[in-house]
């Protein structure tokens, strides 16, 4: 069972295909209409993209995501869940 202890420095992204918690897409944060996106560099490893709204987007490395991750969480913004597509046709 993954551990949801803030202070674990667990994230999104730390999670494996088997874990429970493990998202596959972007992770979006919302509170309000206001959202911000996290996805991984797929050109730079260990780097992110961070981008609120749809102001400039920003590269971070894996500490400086993790950080902002988490104060985000702290400011009220709650990780989405992501909506699983039905492959049953009627």
């Amino acid at each position: 069972m993954p551990l949801k202890n803030k202070k674990t420095g667990i994230v999104p992204w730390d999670y494996k295909m088997e874990d429970e918690s493990y998202q596959i897409k972007t992770w979006i944060l919302k509170k309000g209409k206001e959202y911000v996106t996290i996805e991984k560099d797929n050109n730079n490893k260990g780097w992110f993209h961070l981008q609120k709204d749809q102001e400039r987007r920003l590269s971070l490395n894996s500490l400086q995501a993790k950080l902002t991750y988490h104060q985000l969480i702290d400011f009220g913004y709650k990780l989405q869940k992501p909506k699983i597509q039905s492959t049953n046709r009627s």
